[in-house]
């Protein structure tokens, strides 16, 4: 296969995320809808631009450096396999999500997207 078709494939798929950047764009997602869950927080906002924009907030609250990042990854794979309208989203995680798994930290994020209206 070629590369372009791999491209074309894997943006048609939903897997199409783009990193969330600068202090305008997260002050900016106040205004968004939010929920919470046991061990994630959304905030997110509609836009009209493409692909959807994630921000991933891990404080030091939740652990060290390698949890943090466990955390991030695991939450950065988790949204690539969910289907997500073009939006603007911030993840925040709470420090319980340091000793969950993976297939829990999904559940709850997919709990905790429904729950705020952007996934049904």
């Amino acid at each position: 296969m070629q590369p372009e078709m791999v491209n074309k494939a894997a943006r048609a798929s939903g897997s199409r995320l783009e990193s969330l950047k600068g202090e305008w764009a997260f002050a900016r997602l106040k205004k968004g809808r939010a929920a919470r869950g046991r061990l994630v927080s959304v905030r997110w906002l509609p836009n009209r631009t493409g692909p959807v924009k994630v921000g991933l907030v891990v404080s030091k609250k939740v652990g060290k450096a390698v949890v943090r990042n466990k955390i991030r990854r695991r939450m950065r794979e988790i949204l690539r396999h969910m289907l997500l309208p073009p939006c603007d989203l911030m993840v925040v995680a709470q420090p319980e999500a340091a000793t969950a798994g993976y297939a829990e930290l999904y559940r709850d994020l997919a709990f905790t997207l429904k729950k705020s209206g952007l996934i049904q």
